[in-house]
Formats: structure tokens, C-alpha cells, sequence
């Protein structure tokens, strides 16, 4: 099969072979649009999504621990 792909594409003239490779990109751009016309987007995010399932549980609280510094912020009203 590969081999008389190879003879046609041979006997094919340079404007042919070009407006068979604008043909065929033509297609694939085709089929990525349709592609992604296909996907279902979303109604809404994930936060929202988390938020509807525990919305009927009257929510959840958690308990968030106060920041703290891992290390002295450096000071750069000293020069060196």
C-alpha cells in the first residue's frame, strides 16, 4: 500500500501535491474544531461544585490556624 502511495505521489505535479496537502490540512482543522465543539464545558467551577454538595449539610467549618513566620524577616533598612 505504502509503496503506491509512493508511485502516485511521484506522478502527482508539484501543484497537485499542494492542493492535496491544503486539502487534507483543510480536513484535519475540520475535525479539530468539530472536536472541540463536542466538549462539554462545565456550567459552573469546582469551588461551586464542592459548595452545592455541602450546602445541604449547612456548610463546613474549618478551623484555620493563625500564619506564622517560619523564619526573621530579613531587614533592609541596614545596609552591609
Amino acid at each position: 500500500m505504502q509503496k503506491q502511495a509512493n508511485i502516485l505521489i511521484g506522478r502527482l505535479s508539484n501543484e497537485k501535491l499542494i492542493q492535496a496537502v491544503d486539502y487534507l490540512t483543510c480536513l484535519q482543522e475540520q475535525e479539530q474544531q468539530n472536536a472541540l465543539k463536542n466538549e462539554k464545558v462545565p456550567q459552573y467551577g469546582l469551588g461551586t461544585a464542592i459548595h452545592e454538595i455541602f450546602k445541604p449539610f449547612g456548610g463546613v467549618e474549618l478551623n484555620i490556624p493563625p500564619r506564622e513566620s517560619i523564619r526573621e524577616l530579613p531587614r533592609f533598612d541596614k545596609i552591609v
